[in-house]
This record gives C-alpha cells, sequence and structure tokens, in this order.
C-alpha cells in the first residue's frame, strides 16, 4: 500500500508536466485532452479508491464501499465538469471544485504517513473522513487555484512556489510529512480563500 501510494504522488507530478510538453511540440489535440480525461479518472479515481478500500475501507464493510464508489463517482463528475469548462475557456479559470490529483494526494498522503510512522493505518477512522471530503470538495463550488493565469503565474501561485522551493531541503529526509502537509495547506487555503471572497460579496 506505501508503494502504491508513492506511485500516485508520482503519477501527480507527471500530470503536471503532460500538458507543458505537449503544448511545447505542439502535440495538442481533442483526442489527447479527452484521453488525459480518462486516464485522470483511473490513476487519480479508480486507483486511489481501490488503494483506499483495499488498505482500510474494507474494514467498514458497506461503509467503506459507499464511500470508495462516492469517491469515483464524485471524481468522474469532477472531470466531466472541468473538461466541458476547459472547452469554453481559452485563459485559465480557478478550478471549481478540488481538482481530482489533489483529491488522490490527500489519501495517497496519509496512507503514505501512516504506513511510514506506525506500518499500518493506524487510525482507519479518519479514512472515513478523509474519502468523504475529498469527494465533497470535488463536486463542491469551492474555487481552487491553478497555478499558472495565461502564460503567467499569479502572486499566489509564486508564493506557493518559492514556500515549495524552501521545503524541498526538509522533503529529502521528511517527504512522508512534507508531501501531506503540502495536500493539506492547499485544500485549507481554496477553502479559506473561498469563505473570504463569499464575506466580500
Amino acid at each position: 500500500f506505501y508503494i502504491a501510494a508513492w506511485f500516485i504522488a508520482l503519477s501527480m507530478f507527471c500530470d503536471g508536466l503532460d500538458g507543458k510538453i505537449a503544448r511545447l511540440f505542439d502535440a495538442q489535440s481533442k483526442f489527447g485532452s479527452l484521453f488525459d480525461t480518462l486516464s485522470d479518472f483511473v490513476a487519480f479515481g479508480v486507483v486511489p479508491g481501490f488503494l483506499v478500500y483495499k488498505a482500510v475501507l474494507f474494514h467498514f464493510r458497506l461503509v467503506g464501499i459507499i464511500l470508495t464508489i462516492f469517491y469515483i463517482i464524485a471524481g468522474g463528475y469532477r472531470l466531466v465538469r472541468f473538461t466541458l469548462k476547459n472547452h469554453t475557456s481559452e485563459s485559465k479559470q480557478p478550478f471549481i471544485g478540488l481538482p481530482i490529483p489533489a483529491a488522490a494526494g490527500l489519501i495517497a498522503s496519509f496512507i503514505i504517513f501512516n504506513f511510514y510512522i506506525w506500518e499500518k493505518v493506524y487510525f482507519p477512522k479518519i479514512f472515513l473522513v478523509i474519502t468523504f471530503l475529498s469527494g465533497v470538495l470535488m463536486i463542491s463550488r469551492i474555487e481552487f487555484l491553478p497555478l499558472e493565469k495565461g502564460k503567467k503565474l499569479s502572486i499566489e501561485s509564486k508564493i506557493f512556489i518559492g514556500l515549495a522551493i524552501v521545503s524541498l531541503i526538509a522533503a529529502i529526509k521528511y517527504s512522508y510529512f512534507i508531501f501531506v502537509l503540502w495536500i493539506l495547506l492547499y485544500i485549507l487555503y481554496g477553502i479559506i480563500r473561498q469563505i473570504v471572497l463569499l464575506n466580500k460579496k
């Protein structure tokens, strides 16, 4: 389970590069875009759902099955909504709902943390909350920022990237901790930012 969770983390990194490589070689196509969506659904929807069920949720029987199915369906819904919105807009817009790679990263990071520290899932019930929360955030209307705004980085993205570079040194020794910390920071920042925007309105 530990190794499988790290493969999900590696997939997140690769997911951030595929679009840039396609644009670099001018190899973008509608087929490629749709195939990328399908691969995201499998890599960040089906695989994390199956992983968290086999690692933890099977203990909770029917509840575990329902939560796993909910997470996978929520991931599929999130991808369809993103694909439709992406085809109607040329510029980078805030993500509506938690991006599915981040949701998968939330699950994977907690599995990595548990297995690294205790060599097992030490708090099984927390995965009920994590899986449910991941699904709810994906189908929510909360805005989560992309790294880019057109061809430029936003100020918020520059801050995140700066902090990420600083944390790379710590990640060499404490990768299991840094991964879960960054996923949580990204999610909490999106939620807090949404609350601030609603209060302004």
